[in-house]
């Protein structure tokens, strides 16, 4: 498009435009790299000169003992390495900062108008310590040089803005007087300041950082900062600081104690929290804190200080606090003092220390001294006095009342230990003595030494539960923590050991004295443990230890010497009937866990003891139960259902005990129903029972289930101590309500062989002895069942001799009666003898103070006839008074005699009546002395001589010979009358008369029941004239369980007469009977009718003369006459009406017979 001559030049035009710009950036780089160079080379070429300089205007050497750099831009840069800056003369090390590195970078611009800001400002590798003293001041105050006084710098100026601030692993120490520097080791700081005052800072400790947020704004004068205000916050703290003059005030509020720690690099406790406002002013010789007010709250232990005013002085060698406010809604001064005002802490070669705190009942008094050097030496004394140690403001709500309280002793410390001597504490009842050293050479603090206690009360801090308070209406019920969920982990810093040999004389306030407690207490790292355990616990050493690893395992060991099982029994109110002694006891833990509920939920509990014996029931007089015990454990594995078992041997029978109740955390937890079973085997018996507990108050809760099994009352029989019969197996089961004032049977039911009964019983508990009431009904009864009790011999024991005696000498268990009441109402509708039907009973019981009474008991028979009984014993008496009433009628003997299995072979029915009293200890005591009488009236019958029972059989085979019978197969009876009659142990029979199809025989005689021998006459007559001379009259005479028979004679000249007597004997013997009524058709009475009829016809033919006819025809209408007017009241006591009167109204009263029979 364009000539090829123009292109060429315009290219050749370009290159001559761009050549010069091109060259001029090179020129300047060059010229700005040569100044930069030429700066460096210049700044280190005179870096002396700038050192003198500096020291100059600061008043202070200045060292620059590493590189200089300049970078020069818009933001020039200096850059300085191992800066020194000297201290005053008299300042305790020779430089006041040490600085590594400091990068200073400028903006230009900026100074044209002549403000200073800093782009970035990097102090890295320094060490600051400040210093002051009383004479001198500061070492942070620079005297001005001549520099200073003509230098052209403003008189003042507004503060820098400083964009960036970098801090980097810089030392920050600070001392007064002479004491120990506070050092801060800053790893890392970054803040800013803005040209309003905004600053921003993140500041890194040793293991901590800070967030902060503020403003600061201030002047720079030649004499310093002044007029300057500091605003600081972080997330929930604030500190705001005003400097005007001399003096600075101040206010800081924190809220968070966790942010406060990292910010000063110390710990505060959790919760800790403080509002103080005050001023500041640095004097001469130190600093004063002055017009102090504010609060502190939850600072180790403390719940509130409140610093109405308050100073606190630090000047030269002595600093000074003093505090007047409310410490715990308290008023309180306290007084701090350290050293003294003439000689600085450098010079002084001990610091007096004095401190103080009162309030209205309390005090405490620090006094001694620190000796620096070294090793530090403190020597203090300490005391602590009051009215009430629970008032004491580390201990309010922690314990309880304790009552007035002194504690004193001494500290000493140098170097790494702390010695705690001359320990003498004393609270309450306790007086604690002791010693303690406190290492601090090792990784953690360890506090060695022991405490003794002559008595340790422990009742102040075993207090009962408070009450619960009642929830508002509206108000939420706060959750509470259970007591499994309570933490195992002991509250104790892994920096500090403990090891404790302590020892107690006597520990008051428990329930059970004990006495001479030794432990060795170790607490290391997160392991506590105490071993070589001893103590006396009731009197019974006990030896062990245990050890629990923090959050982690628990174990424990203790074992027992012999325990006297008297002494626990009569703490429990038990001492007269529980007794014995247990070898030894031993108890082992083990389980791992962060809590109780853990620990008990996979720990292993074992309680064991390997013999021994329990005795039960030594009160009452009886032979008491002497469990001997072989092995009994309580144990609780993983969490399981705890269990009981226990083993060993009663009376030569073996027992067996297991118990299992529910888990140990449940149990512990205190749940509302707790399981309970029990088993129990003893020999041959075997029981349960089954209960529920209530957790909370250990009481029974609900109906208890119970039940025993036993295949024979026998097997009992070494248990009891007598010989018990061989029964049917026998079960008896129900539940039971327990309570204060009553325990309550219900669904009783025991079962014996076929019997079976059921009902309800109450025992109530409120009087002086237990009040049983109730009622008992009988599905059936067996009387099957009861024979073994009642039994005698079937068959001769010519190998097993008699005992001597009927009645037995054992003494019955009538003092039971006075031990309590009873009112029992039995219901047996169904009597039984195995399958055949026996009748029917009702009894009511009532039982008073040791009166026992039995009315009505009524017994209705299948058979026929009826039984009444009423019965009564008083035990209240001594001896016990007995009585018993009793009246049968039409009482049919042979049926119930076959249905009870005695014999088949035995007819008839009978009246009886029975009225007697007797009193004594046991059965023999009371036949000894018994009075009343007893009633038989017996109507027709048959007995088979053959198939008799063998005691009955041998009697009549060896009876009727002797009465000049042979043994007759058969009797047929026609009637059987006897009354005998009882006064103090003695029974009079005068009214014997047996009537059989060939024979009367009528009896006298008297039973001495007090040796129980008899002496009878039996005087027998035949009903056939042809007989007479064939029979003879016997006499019964020996002991009652095996009389003898010895035959007798009648005197020769009453012979004839004897026969007619024979009658007449009989019925004047049947005046007696007005117990028992009989009817006019009584055999006995037909008995004289066909004797009457027998004599006529004798006399018909000759067979008698007529002086013994009319004598004998006399006789027997003078008894006819008067067996119809004994008979007549009978009738109406049976109830039967008269059929016939009495001949004549007027007849005199017949003459009474005299017996005829006389006998050798």
């Amino acid at each position: 498009m364009f000539p090829r001559s123009v292109s060429v030049l315009n290219m050749t035009e370009m290159k001559r435009v761009w050549r010069w710009p091109v060259g001029v950036a090179a020129i300047l780089l060059l010229l700005v790299l040569g100044l930069m160079l030429t700066a460096a080379y210049w700044l280190n070429a005179n870096r002396d000169f700038l050192a003198a300089r500096l020291s100059e205007t600061l008043g202070r050497e200045v060292s620059l003992n590493g590189e200089l750099a300049l970078g020069l831009s818009l933001h020039p840069t200096l850059v300085a390495e191992d800066i020194f800056i000297a201290n005053p003369a008299w300042a305790s090390r020779a430089n006041l900062l040490k600085l590594k590195r400091l990068e200073l970078q400028l903006s230009l611009l900026p100074l044209l108008n002549g403000e200073l800001v800093v782009k970035r400002l990097l102090l890295q590798g320094g060490d600051l310590m400040l210093e002051s003293a009383e004479k001198q001041g500061g070492n942070w105050v620079f005297a001005a040089g001549k520099a200073a006084e003509t230098s052209d710098v403003p008189s003042e100026m507004q503060l820098p803005v400083i964009e960036k601030l970098q801090l980097v692993e810089l030392r920050l120490g600070y001392q007064s007087g002479g004491a120990m520097p506070k050092i801060v080791q800053v790893k890392r700081v970054e803040a800013s300041l803005s040209a309003t005052g905004e600053l921003q800072a993140t500041a890194g400790f040793d293991y901590h950082s800070v967030d902060l947020f503020g403003r600061f704004s201030g002047l720079i004068t030649a004499a310093g900062i002044s007029n300057t205000r500091l605003d600081l916050k972080t997330e929930q703290n604030a500190l705001h600081a005003e400097l005007k003059g001399e003096q600075v005030t101040w206010k800081v509020t924190a809220n968070s104690s966790d942010e406060l720690s990292r910010l000063i690099g110390a710990y505060l406790p959790e919760g800790a929290s403080a509002d103080l406002q005050g001023a500041s002013r640095l004097t001469g010789s130190g600093l004063h804190f002055l017009d102090l007010k504010g609060w502190l709250r939850n600072l180790y232990g403390f719940d509130e200080f409140t610093v109405a005013d308050g100073s606190v002085k630090v000047a030269g060698g002595r600093v000074e606090v003093d505090l007047d406010g409310l410490l715990e809604q308290r008023e309180t001064r306290l007084q701090f003092s350290l050293g003294e005002s003439q000689q600085t802490f450098a010079d002084a070669a001990n610091w007096p220390l004095e401190a103080g705190a009162q309030t209205d009942s309390d005090r405490l008094t620090v006094t001694g001294a620190i000796i620096p050097g070294g090793k530090t030496v403190t020597n203090l004394t300490i005391r602590l006095e009051g009215k009430e140690l629970s008032h004491l403001p580390l201990l309010k709500g922690k314990v309880p009342k304790t009552g007035a309280f002194q504690i004193e002793g001494q500290v000493f410390a140098e170097g790494a230990q702390v010695a705690f001597t001359g320990i003498n504490a004393k609270f309450g009842g306790s007086d604690i003595s002791g010693a303690l050293t406190l290492h601090l050479d090792q990784v953690a603090a360890r506090i060695q030494g022991g405490l003794q206690a002559r008595r340790l009360d422990l009742a102040p801090f075993i207090s009962s539960k408070p009450k619960p308070q009642k929830a508002q209406a509206g108000e939420k019920k706060a959750p509470q923590k259970g007591l499994l969920d309570m933490p195992l982990e002991v509250p104790w810093p892994e920096s500090l050991a403990l090891d404790l040999k302590l020892s107690v004389k006597q520990v008051a306030g428990l329930d059970l004295p004990l006495q001479k407690l030794k432990g060795h207490l170790k607490i290391d790292g997160n392991t506590v443990g105490i071993g070589g355990l001893q103590l006396r616990l009731d009197g019974v050493p006990l030896r062990g230890g245990l050890q629990m690893k923090n959050g982690e395992r628990l174990t424990a060991d203790l074992t027992s010497g012999p325990v006297a099982l008297e002494k626990i029994a009569s703490r429990l109110g038990m001492d007269e009937n529980l007794g014995g002694d247990l070898q030894q006891i031993q108890l082992r833990f083990a389980g791992n866990g962060g809590t109780l509920g853990e620990l008990l939920a996979q720990g292993e509990l074992r309680v064991e003891t390997s013999a021994g014996h329990i005795v039960f029931g030594k009160a009452d007089g009886s032979t008491p139960l002497d469990f001997a015990i072989s092995r009994l454990q309580f144990a609780s594995l993983n969490g399981k259902n705890v269990t009981l078992n226990a083993e060993g041997g009663l009376r030569s029978e073996s027992f067996n005990l297991q118990v299992t109740g529910p888990e140990l955390t449940t149990l512990v937890q205190g749940k509302p129903s707790l399981p309970v079973s029990t088993k129990l085997t003893l020999g041959k018996t075997e029981g349960a029972l089954s209960l529920h507990l209530d957790g909370a108050s250990g009481k029974l809760k609900g109906p208890q289930s119970f039940s025993i099994h036993c295949p024979s009352l026998q097997t009992l029989s070494k248990l009891m101590g007598v010989a018990l019969p061989e029964t049917p197996a026998y079960r008896l089961e129900g539940e039971a309500m327990a309570s204060k004032e009553r325990v309550v049977f219900s669904k009783l039911r025991a079962e014996a062989g076929k019997s079976r009964i059921v009902g309800d019983l109450q025992i109530g508990l409120q009087g002086d002895r237990p009040d049983i009431r109730g009622e008992l009904r009988a599905e059936v009864i067996d009387l099957a069942d009861l024979q073994p009790f009642f039994a005698g011999e079937t068959q001769p024991q010519e190998d097993l001799s008699e005992s001597d005696w009927l009645f037995s000498g054992l003494s019955l268990p009538l003092s039971l009666l006075t031990h309590f009441d009873m009112n029992l109402k039995l219901k047996l509708p169904k009597l039984v003898h195995r399958n055949a039907p026996v009748g029917s009973l009702h009894a009511s019981v009532d039982l008073s103070a040791g009166e026992l009474h039995l009315n009505p008991v009524v017994l209705k028979l299948d058979s026929g006839g009826s039984l009444n009984v009423t019965a009564s014993a008083n035990a209240a008496t001594t001896p016990p008074q007995l009585a018993l009433q009793l009246k049968v009628s039409e009482f049919d003997y042979g049926v119930l005699l076959e249905r009870l299995d005695v014999t088949q072979d035995v007819d008839g029915s009978a009246d009886f009546a029975m009225d007697i009293s007797g009193s004594g200890w046991s059965l023999r005591e009371v036949a000894a002395g018994l009075d009343g009488h007893l009633v038989l009236v017996g109507g027709k019958g048959r007995i088979k001589n053959q198939d008799l029972p063998f005691k009955l059989k041998d009697f009549v085979g060896t009876l009727l010979p002797q009465m000049g019978l042979k043994d007759e197969p058969v009797i047929d009876l026609n009637c059987l009358v006897d009354r005998l009659d009882f006064n103090k142990g003695v029974g009079y029979s005068r009214s014997m008369l047996i009537d059989t199809a060939k024979l009367t025989i009528a009896g006298a005689g008297e039973i001495d029941l007090r040796d129980e021998t008899l002496h009878m006459i039996l005087n027998p007559r035949p009903k056939e004239l042809t007989l007479v001379s064939l029979t003879n009259p016997v006499k019964l005479e020996g002991r009652l369980h095996a009389p003898s028979i010895k035959p007798t004679k009648l005197g020769t000249l009453k012979t004839i007469a004897g026969v007619a007597a024979g009658v007449a004997n009989p019925a004047y013997l049947l005046l007696a009977f007005g117990d028992v009524g009989v009817s006019e058709e009584n055999p006995c009475l037909a008995a004289v009718r066909q004797t009457e009829v027998a004599a006529k016809a004798k006399q018909g033919v000759g067979g008698l003369t007529g002086e013994v006819e009319a004598d004998l025809t006399n006789q027997l209408d003078r008894f006819d006459r008067t067996i119809k007017k004994v008979f007549s009241p009978l009738e109406k006591i049976l109830g039967l009406e008269q059929k016939q009167k009495d001949e004549s109204k007027g007849e005199e009263k017949p003459q009474v017979i005299s017996p005829l029979l006389d006998f050798e």
